[in-house]
C-alpha cells in the first residue's frame, strides 16, 4: 500500500455510534442514566450467532452490550464476557473506554474487500441471527481507535 491509496469518499459518512468498554455493563448503565442518557436497551451482541476474532472462529466469545440514543448518536456499553475478543483486549491493555466508531454500510463484503486491500486487516467479524453482519478493522495504529462497519439485517436499523 502506498500513501496515495486511499478508501473511498464517503464510506465513514454514515457514522451513528460510539463503543465504549466497561468492565460492569450494569453499573456503567445506572451511571450514564444518572447522568441523562439513556434509556438503554440490549443490543445486537446478544444475537450475534457467529463470531470471527483474527479470522479465527471464535465460538466462545461473547460480549454484552446495551444502546442509547444521544440525539443522531447511538452510545453502546460493552461488557467482555468471554473468549478473547476486541473488547477484552482493549479492557486489558488500556482499562475502560472508547473502543470503536461504527458505520453503516449497504455492501460490508466490497468494504471488507476494500479495506483489507489497503492493509487494514479484519479483527473480529460477527453474524446475526437476522442476517445482518459487521466488521471491526485494524486501524489501532493511531489513536488506538477501531472503525466498524455494519449492515444491517431485519432487526436492527
Amino acid at each position: 500500500m502506498t500513501d496515495e491509496q486511499r478508501a473511498r469518499s464517503g464510506l465513514w459518512d454514515r457514522t451513528y455510534q460510539i463503543g465504549v468498554v466497561v468492565r460492569d455493563l450494569d453499573r456503567a448503565k445506572a451511571f450514564y442514566e444518572r447522568l441523562g442518557i439513556g434509556p438503554f436497551e440490549e443490543g445486537p451482541s446478544a444475537h450475534t450467532r457467529r463470531r470471527e476474532i483474527y479470522g479465527v472462529p471464535a465460538p466462545d466469545a461473547a460480549v454484552r452490550g446495551t444502546l442509547a440514543k444521544m440525539g443522531d448518536i447511538e452510545f453502546e456499553l460493552l461488557q467482555p464476557v468471554s473468549g478473547n475478543t476486541v473488547q477484552a483486549e482493549f479492557l486489558e491493555r488500556h482499562g475502560e473506554g472508547v473502543v470503536h466508531l461504527c458505520a453503516f454500510t449497504d455492501d460490508l463484503d466490497r468494504d471488507i474487500a476494500e479495506l483489507t486491500g489497503l492493509g487494514y486487516e479484519v479483527i473480529s467479524e460477527g453474524w446475526l441471527e437476522d442476517g445482518g453482519h459487521f466488521a471491526y478493522f485494524d486501524t489501532r495504529e493511531i489513536g488506538g481507535l477501531v472503525l466498524e462497519l455494519f449492515q444491517t439485517g431485519t432487526d436492527w436499523t
